[in-house]
């Protein structure tokens, strides 16, 4: 037990968190969804007192709602440090007049620039029919840790607990397994007590016995028409286009309330390598900017229309922060889509923003895509025909967690830009918000995902890029979409060598078990069937390449 463990009820929360010594906590734990209206008027200055707790190096953990937490962690930027929005899933909600929520999310903010957190392992989980892992390894299973997968900031399969008002102690005990301090020595403040799952024990801060009451709070607000554009609809550039040109300006040629649905999915600020665009911006520039077109997005959408934001959870919270205010919060979508391994946490959360110019009454089909087969099942081919062959066909909700749509890994699937989305995902949100000729519009099109699945969709299309490259890649693949009814890609040839990735990462996880430890690059030209420059034509750094090596090592320590 962490001793001691510091807890707090209502109403004497703040009182309570002022009382606390500064740099006296390795970790806070702030269950927001359980706080009543009354302690909310104080939440901020909670806020404030719990960062002045912290000691260096100290995890700020936030649980709320969705609809919520975006206004917390705007604050909360100010003062800590960001680490990542992790969702909790719970038992299903209808919120809104949009999807059925099935999470809630926990904020985790750092004191400084460097902390401590353990990689927390989860068992492997199989295919009910065919018996092989969910996660389809594509030919990389020689890369699984045999002691099970790191979790990611999306946690599943938790059994129905209720994270909305409270915390399960599934999550709860999954939270505390991460901060990276021996329990007889770490200090710790939780609260409000009432929302969490531990048992009374002595050290406690004084208690209240005040009853719980739900947060009620409403966070919708209509468009200020005060806020419009005055100089607008110039030069009317129509629909079925794609346009090369500034977003900004060539979207203030479009007449108010013309659009059905409007996405997005904008450079992430972060250093990948796009053809024109400076993704590299300052915070406040780069917010700036995204401020200016949804304020653009706002004013051509219409009554019925539906607004969606892709965005990583850090920069989603601004802009749900933003529209917060101007718009009809539905659903904050998680998008369930491992990337590459990084850090303690493997980043899965891709958050998709869902905002409606009415609170109800807009394009809205959910009767005809709310089945989806059930996640107990793999989505590999051959055991989808197989299982439905059989009559095995298990199926769920279409909620606000989708985990269903992979992203594009295969390079034989992908044009050239660091973020191309799949096509899955575009058309579930283009089927679900709006009907046959309506007009879909992406004023940051890229390679055109968004413009070619309305097309095949029957739908009206307006595509917007500042980059000649991919407008010309736009219009082609349309024009092959009027002469093919589909898109033809190039098979992508096997490289010269003659070996693939496998091949290779094997052959240094042989090489680490004769080493007994990990393979340098001269450990290589000394050992190894292959040359170095085979490695670094098919790898692009010598981490990725020794992947594989790594397990081995671990296997061996761990034995």
């Amino acid at each position: 037990m962490i001793n001691p463990l510091l807890t707090s009820d209502e109403p004497l929360l703040l009182e309570d968190a002022q009382k606390l010594a500064s740099q006296s906590l390795d970790f806070a734990l702030l269950v927001s969804g359980g706080l009543s209206e009354e302690s909310w008027k104080s939440i901020y200055s909670i806020l404030d007192e719990l960062a002045r707790a912290l000691k260096k190096g100290g995890i700020l953990f936030v649980q709320g709602l969705p609809s919520q937490l975006p206004s917390l962690g705007v604050y909360l930027d100010q003062k800590l440090k960001f680490k990542y929005w992790i969702v909790l899933e719970s038992t299903k909600r209808d919120f809104t007049k949009g999807l059925p929520s099935v999470h809630s999310g926990v904020l985790m903010y750092v004191k400084g620039n460097t902390f401590a957190v353990n990689k927390v392992r989860v068992p492997h989980e199989y295919c009910f029919a065919c018996g092989r892992t969910l996660k389809d390894w594509g030919g990389k299973a020689h890369l699984m840790n045999p002691s099970g997968a790191a979790i990611s900031d999306v946690w599943k399969s938790l059994e129905g607990e209720d994270n909305y008002s409270s915390l399960g102690v599934t999550f709860y005990q999954r939270l505390l397994k991460m901060v990276d301090i021996d329990e007889k020595e770490m200090s710790g403040w939780a609260a409000p007590k009432n929302a969490l799952p531990i048992p009374q024990t002595k050290g406690m801060i004084k208690e209240s016995k005040i009853a719980y009451q739900p947060n009620l709070f409403s966070i919708l607000q209509t468009v200020n028409s005060d806020d419009q554009p005055e100089d607008q609809n110039k030069e009317f550039p129509g629909f079925n286009v794609i346009l090369q040109g500034d977003a900004l300006e060539v979207l203030k040629k479009y007449p108010d309330e013309s659009i059905d649905l409007v996405f997005a999915d904008p450079p992430y600020n972060l250093d990948k390598s796009y053809n024109v665009y400076n993704d590299e911006l300052a915070t406040k520039e780069y917010l700036d900017w995204c401020n200016q077109w949804l304020d653009e997005y706002i004013r051509i959408l219409k009554p019925t229309g539906s607004l969606f934001v892709l965005n990583l959870p850090h920069w989603s919270m601004y802009h749900a922060d933003y529209l917060n205010k101007r718009l009809y919060f539905q659903n904050w979508i998680v998008w369930d889509a491992l990337s590459e391994p990084r850090g303690k946490l493997m980043p899965a959360h891709y958050s998709l923003l869902f905002y409606t110019k009415q609170k109800e009454g807009f394009t809205f089909n959910y009767e005809g895509l709310k089945n989806l087969d059930s996640r107990v099942y793999c989505l590999r081919a051959s055991c989808v025909r197989s299982r439905k062959s059989r009559g095995e066909n298990k199926q769920e909700p279409l909620t606000d967690l989708w985990w269903d749509i992979h992203r594009i890994k295969h390079r034989r699937d992908r044009d050239y830009h660091p973020c191309q989305l799949p096509e899955g995902l575009l058309k579930r949100i283009i089927l679900l918000t709006t009907n046959p000729n309506d007009v879909v519009l992406d004023a940051l099109a890229g390679t055109g995902t968004t413009i070619i699945t309305a097309a095949k969709l029957g739908r009206r299309f307006v595509g917007i890029d500042i980059d000649p490259y991919y407008v010309e890649l736009m219009q082609n693949k349309i024009k092959e979409i009027q002469l093919n009814g589909k898109i033809t890609r190039i098979p992508v040839k096997k490289s010269k060598i003659g070996l693939t990735k496998k091949e290779l990462q094997l052959e240094l996880r042989s090489l680490a078990k004769k080493l007994g430890r990990l393979p340098t690059p001269e450990d290589v030209k000394t050992y190894s069937r292959y040359e170095l420059k085979v490695y670094f034509d098919v790898f692009p750094t010598w981490g990725k390449a020794i992947k594989a090596a790594k397990l081995e090592i671990a296997d061996d320590k761990n034995g």
